[in-house]
């Protein structure tokens, strides 16, 4: 039949045996002898079993004690443990971040403050993993990563935190005529090679939206699911590309050039999202709670 345990009346048990006897277990407790051995009474009741042999002021311990006293014994430290473990994981001394991000490079972005949780933080081990949108909304619905980088509109049942606004600027070959402007409409790139990120991307949809606004057919080259890829082609000549402005002045170098689009803002907003309702980590708190006090853009 099982038993609850009441884990205080275990430690009153041990130390009697341990002082050898209730009065000296009293001082050590700071209680009274009455206290202590109405203690070790419930816990002979709880349990049915006498575990001490009172003979005058002596107490031995019964066949039934020794066994309730080597597990006390085993109980108490993993209580202890416990306690501990679980302080040190409200202290961030001990733990676990797990955040997802998607593959086009948004990571980067992040790296300062990921810097800053480390040197905040030394003690909790933080695992970065790159997947594509669909697959970090699967693995965060199956809690195999807590937060993820995800961009706005985040999804059904995301709780989304927003930290990086930023906006699509197109990205052009240096030698190509256009990258010579300051900006350029969407009219101007209407036969120029587009290479565009993969449809999970919502990048894709907002430059897609853009040219219909202008009532521009656009000549879609490529489709790539990684920024470096994309800057890549741009640089080697094969077309033009929409990158947020953050990563496309960080990646960019000689062989392209970042020009403003003419016809309109296309607005860029990454944060990071968790599923609706499940409980967050110390972990994870304490990493949005660092964003925002960062102040991301």
């Amino acid at each position: 039949m099982p038993v609850d345990l009441d884990l205080r009346r275990v430690r009153f048990f041990v130390e009697v045996v341990r002082q050898g006897g209730f009065s000296a277990a009293g001082k050590v407790l700071f209680a009274t002898q009455s206290t202590v051995s109405k203690a070790v009474q419930h816990l002979e009741d709880d349990l049915d079993a006498v575990l001490l042999q009172r003979l005058g002021n002596r107490s031995d311990l019964t066949d039934e004690g020794r066994i309730v006293y080597d597990k006390g014994l085993q109980l108490l430290d993993l209580s202890s443990q416990l306690r501990t473990e679980l302080d040190a994981l409200k202290g961030l001394r001990a733990g676990r971040l797990t955040v997802g991000f998607p593959g086009m490079g948004t990571s980067s972005q992040f790296a300062a403050a990921f810097a800053a949780f480390t040197r905040s933080f030394p003690a909790v081990e933080l695992r970065v993993l790159v997947h594509s949108v669909p697959e970090l909304l699967q693995h965060l619905r199956a809690g195999v990563i807590e937060v993820a980088a995800l961009f706005e509109p985040a999804g059904n049942g995301i709780d989304f935190r927003p930290a990086v606004v930023d906006e699509l600027f197109v990205v052009l070959p240096s030698a190509h005529p256009l990258a010579r402007l300051d900006s350029v409409s969407c009219r101007d790139l209407e036969t120029v090679p587009l290479i565009l990120f993969e449809d999970e991307m919502p990048a894709a949809a907002l430059v897609l939206r853009a040219f219909a606004d202008a009532g521009v057919e656009p000549r879609i080259w490529a489709r790539v699911s990684q920024l470096p890829l994309l800057l890549e082609l741009v640089g080697s000549g094969a077309g033009a590309g929409f990158v947020p402005g953050e990563q496309a002045q960080a990646f960019q170098h000689r062989s392209t050039r970042v020009v403003r689009l003419s016809d309109a803002r296309i607005p860029w907003q990454i944060g990071f999202g968790w599923v609706r309702g499940r409980y967050l980590s110390h972990a994870a708190s304490a990493w949005l709670q660092l964003l925002a006090g960062a102040g991301q853009r």
